[in-house]
């Protein structure tokens, strides 16, 4: 998922800088800008407490650990899904208007997505494994 929006801003930056795209929206400059800002902090929350949530019920859960495994992949799913929605939204504002606070703020969702990867140890922290159930994982 990181990958389609680090290549999709990166066809976006391609096609600005080489003058194939050019964009006649410089008017919703400062509107898309507040859009942009209020949907990425929604995101960013709202994916956030949905994960804590979606965490906290695979964790009081008392079944096997692929059950538990499918409900924090589910969780990570949500969370990563509200937030590569703000990111392309980002890209696609700065591709129709050209401001780089667009970009900036697309890269600052994107490195928040990359820092949200799983790791054994998370998923072991997060859903209080015992070691024994993460070789089993």
């Amino acid at each position: 998922m990181l990958l389609g929006q680090v290549l999709f801003a990166a066809v976006v930056l391609f096609l600005k800088y080489s003058g194939s795209f050019t964009s006649s929206f410089s008017h919703l400059d400062k509107t898309l800008q507040v859009f942009a800002v209020a949907i990425s902090f929604a995101g960013f929350f709202i994916g956030s407490a949905l994960f804590k949530k979606k965490v906290q019920q695979a964790r009081d859960l008392s079944a096997d650990i692929k059950t538990k495994a499918a409900a924090y992949r589910s969780a990570s799913i949500i969370q990563w899904a509200l937030l590569e929605a703000p990111c392309l939204f980002c890209i696609i504002c700065f591709l129709l208007v050209g401001n780089y606070a667009f970009i900036a703020l697309a890269a600052v969702l994107m490195f928040w997505f990359a820092l949200n990867a799983p790791s054994k140890i998370k998923i072991m922290m997060l859903l209080r494994l015992s070691e024994e159930e993460m070789e089993r994982f």
